[in-house]
């Protein structure tokens, strides 16, 4: 059973900034919005979904719970995924719905992949992700006590500082140097290709430390070959796309789910579009991609390949010079606008792609603005001529 085709839905209620709103699981599934309006809220519920089913897999029962219980069991969760209190999530839910029992049972012993997510606070993670391992910084403030108290020394040690995905990705990254022993199935071509459009280097983990470091393509003003950098001398950009180059590297397998919080993050415009053609050809090759973004350029980029969906012989499509795995079927693609403390489904079609109200209001408003500048002072020069 594919999750993604099952008509799976959630309801949200309560959570961080949102106080309503459902959406659907797409392979490409696009969360938009303002700041704070509860999107990176709504991912890491989703995230928690999917690791919880992970377990639930597992159980020995037969026939197993159902989705009701299921979902209780989920919104149970949700202060441990927020590393929150149970007051401060008290009246939070976050519950998946099917119109078909038996489509749950399904799902609930299918081997689908395990999600990855990668964080927007990645840069810095990649970083800095030996200093912020949990245990590591639980262990060393308490050494540094001249009392240690053993049972905060637990404690602390057990659980972790941040949020669920925040530790798990940092747990993550600290285990690099096994992981790198594996390869992914069937995306090398795209690590590659994350490698030369995208950071324009080749990374490399050191098998013994786990330490990262970067050689650059480019050659030296003084005709030199570059030199391998440690990973803090790199640009933001090259920091912010280690995680998924690693992944798509080493871990990524057809029938994944991928989340990207802010695609976005220290890119170039030009490379924003790059990287909605890369998440695209990853969606073709079989990965499930969930992104949230405030990005316009990725959205329209997303557009332009949902409408050549239209282009049947091919013509717009060589002379944009899109790939054919880059064109997107607006039927697999799904997006949600965070307004107003509610989740609302954008409408996709393939003459027009997604029609994303909040980024089409704000060029419109900074259009007029210009043009209004722009006139105006061309005006009160006229004027002042004509005097």
């Amino acid at each position: 059973m594919d999750i993604f085709s099952a008509g799976l839905t959630f309801d949200v209620e309560n959570l961080g900034r949102v106080r309503g709103g459902s959406f659907a699981l797409k392979p490409l599934t696009i969360f938009c919005g303002l700041n704070n309006s509860g999107k990176t809220w709504t991912m890491y519920s989703l995230y928690h979904f999917f690791k919880l089913l992970k377990g639930w897999k597992e159980l020995s029962e037969k026939p197993k719970p159902g989705l009701k219980k299921f979902n209780e069991v989920m919104s149970k969760g949700l202060p441990r995924l927020f590393n929150a209190s149970k007051e401060e999530l008290n009246d939070t839910r976050f519950a998946a719905n099917l119109t078909d029992r038996r489509t749950w049972q399904s799902i609930a012993k299918c081997d689908e992949a395990d999600a990855f997510l990668i964080p927007a606070e990645r840069s810095g993670l990649h970083l800095f992700f030996r200093e912020l391992s949990t245990r590591r910084t639980a262990l060393l403030h308490h050494a540094s006590r001249d009392n240690i108290d053993i049972n905060e020394l637990l404690r602390d040690v057990i659980r972790s500082r941040y949020a669920m995905p925040i530790a798990r990705y940092i747990d993550w990254l600290n285990e690099l140097a096994d992981k790198q022993k594996s390869k992914s199935e069937g995306f090398h071509a795209y690590a590659e290709c994350l490698k030369k459009d995208l950071a324009g280097g080749a990374y490399k983990v050191d098998a013994r430390t786990g330490s990262i470091e970067f050689k650059p393509y480019q050659v030296k003003r003084d005709g030199r070959k570059t030199s391998r950098l440690r990973l803090h001398m790199t640009s933001s950009t090259v920091k912010s796309l280690f995680g998924l180059w690693f992944y798509l590297e080493h871990e990524a397998r057809p029938g994944g789910v991928l989340m990207i919080d802010e695609p976005e993050l220290n890119i170039h415009p030009e490379n924003q579009r790059k990287i909605a053609r890369l998440l695209a050809r990853l969606v073709n090759a079989g990965l499930n991609i969930v992104i949230s973004t405030h990005s316009d350029y990725i959205v329209r980029e997303f557009n332009s390949m949902i409408m050549l969906n239209r282009d049947e012989k091919g013509k717009l499509r060589r002379k944009h010079r899109y790939k054919e795995d880059e064109i997107l079927n607006p039927d697999r693609v799904g997006a949600y606008l965070f307004e107003k403390q509610t989740i609302e489904s954008s409408k996709i079609t393939s003459d027009n792609g997604i029609h994303a109200v909040t980024f089409n209001s704000v060029i419109r408003n900074l259009n007029n603005v210009n043009n209004d500048i722009y006139y105006s002072i061309q005006e009160q020069q006229d004027q002042s001529a004509g005097k």
